[in-house]
């Protein structure tokens, strides 16, 4: 049965296929941008969302991010930020590495009807983008914050600091 197929038979999977299929609205607003105030700088790597490139995420916690990336026509290298998490925060001892094989096993699986849309839509161009920050544990939960705030990446699900947000999203 093809990804598409899993996800018609489950209701807000099948409403994705209905109103998606490789569309997604996203909120880039330059002036937010400034608010995701994270210092010092984080140092970003990434490897292809591809089982063969687990090994090479770190057994750290940090944040990550799914990026697609377009690598056509001699254009500069560009690509869009569609989720962004952080593992290994507080009590949690999970890492990157453990993170990237989680997601590797939700494209399989549509418990999270989102997520396996993302995985399946874009696979082949899918980056994982990752931090690693073993030494700022307590911070990762407002780090990741922050980054939403600023992004808004269409496939994360989590509700965003109201400094970021216009009154009309109050009502």
């Amino acid at each position: 049965m093809s990804w598409r197929d899993k996800l018609r038979n489950d209701p807000a999977g099948a409403a994705m296929i209905d109103n998606q299929d490789y569309s997604v609205n996203f909120i880039v607003c330059p002036t937010h941008w400034h608010l995701a105030d994270i210092s010092p700088q984080l140092s970003w790597n990434s490897v292809k969302f591809q089982p063969g490139q687990k090994q090479q995420v770190p057994k750290e916690p940090g944040l990550y991010a799914f990026v697609v990336r377009m690598p056509y026509l001699g254009l500069p290298a560009h690509g869009w930020v569609m989720y962004i998490g952080q593992t290994g925060d507080g009590d949690s001892h999970k890492t990157l590495r453990q993170r990237f094989g989680e997601y590797l096993h939700n494209k399989n699986s549509n418990r999270r009807p989102k997520i396996f849309y993302l995985l399946n839509a874009w696979d082949g161009h899918l980056e994982f983008f990752y931090a690693p920050l073993p030494d700022r544990k307590s911070e990762l939960v407002n780090l990741e914050t922050n980054l939403l705030g600023a992004f808004r990446p269409p496939f994360t699900d989590r509700t965003y600091p109201a400094t970021y947000l216009s009154p009309s999203h109050a009502f």
